[in-house]
């Protein structure tokens, strides 16, 4: 039986959202088991609540709590924290993936430290989906805020792994490969931009689609999309952002006379379609690319529907044994 190690504390809406997902994938999913990892008596408690099967979990004791806002020297400081525990029950194999929604720069800093990266990679990825004009289709995005900075071959690197992944896990036979610049032309961008543009152009192993600017991230133009953390970052909560926003204004203009009421009563099948579509719940997490081991991060505020996207996500990436296909691929490329 397969187990998914999560980290229990430190997100803005505590723990009730987690077991409330683990309650409903457990029904559905008969193939993992759960480590929850964190203040034993905050979990018993909530438990007592949602009544788990209590052969489908085990609780492991951990005394401290990484806060949402503290940084990555606090893996160091608290070495009994349920993020630090989570991390090394993994690098020991006691668990299969682990899941946290805790702060950022620590759990940056218990991957790199604690459970490492595969030979090959000096920087990883996080690597989430994105929702597209074509319903059902999803983008994958990588790197969205791992690294701050990152140079020609680590965006070859991402899109080596995420070609992996969407051939494996998504069964596609050829999928395309996209850069982010400022431009379609290959002059565009920084010089870094520029020689990723030409290895990735060159191997013939990959299908690249050339540059892509942001506007066209939703438009199903690529499968996979390769930037640096820190554009990738800001792109990806833009798109958040305008999705929720444009929401909320439908709303308001619908809403805004008894006709639009009426009218918008007719169309509501259509307007639900429309919010599920970039609803990001539906792809809270992404998957760290470029680890030895299977680890998952999630919103500090995913809420119930968010987790359990998550665990879906994580059960995924388990079956299909992701860590050990990218570290195969990495090997071919050196």
């Amino acid at each position: 039986m397969n187990k998914i190690a999560i980290d229990m504390m430190g997100t803005d809406l505590g723990i009730r959202p987690i077991l409330g997902a683990v309650k409903i994938f457990l029904k559905k999913y008969h193939d993992i088991n759960f480590v929850f990892v964190g203040n034993e008596e905050e979990i018993k408690h909530e438990l007592k609540i949602y009544k788990l099967d209590p052969a489908r979990y085990e609780i492991f004791h951990a005394s401290e709590v990484i806060a949402m806002t503290e940084g990555p020297l606090e893996i160091r400081r608290k070495k009994d924290s349920s993020m630090v525990r989570s991390a090394e029950l993994l690098k020991e194999q006691k668990v299969n993936a682990f899941v946290s929604g805790g702060s950022t720069a620590a759990y940056l800093a218990a991957c790199h430290f604690i459970i490492g990266e595969i030979e090959g990679i000096s920087r990883p990825a996080f690597m989430p989906f994105i929702p597209t004009v074509t319903k059902g289709k999803y983008v994958m995005m990588l790197d969205v805020g791992a690294n701050l900075e990152n140079d020609a071959q680590d965006l070859v690197n991402f899109a080596i792994m995420a070609d992996v992944y969407a051939r494996v896990i998504l069964n596609l036979s050829n999928p395309k490969i996209g850069l982010l610049n400022i431009g379609e032309e290959a002059s565009k961008g920084k010089e870094y931009h520029k020689e990723a543009y030409q290895i990735l152009k060159s191997n013939n192993k990959l299908n690249f689609y050339g540059n892509i600017e942001s506007r066209h991230i939703t438009s199903d133009l690529v499968d996979i999309i390769v930037t640096d953390g820190f554009t990738g970052n800001i792109a990806l909560k833009a798109i958040e952002g305008m999705a929720k926003n444009l929401m909320t204004v439908l709303k308001k203009e619908l809403t805004k006379n008894i006709i639009r009421k009426i009218k918008a009563l007719m169309l509501r099948k259509a307007f639900k379609g429309v919010k599920e579509t970039f609803d990001y719940r539906n792809n809270a997490s992404a998957l760290m690319l470029g680890l030895n081991q299977i680890a998952i991060k999630t919103h500090g505020s995913s809420d119930q529907k968010s987790w359990i996207s998550t665990l879906e996500m994580t059960r995924t990436a388990i079956n299909n044994d992701v860590a050990n296909k990218i570290r195969e691929a990495i090997k071919e490329t050196n």
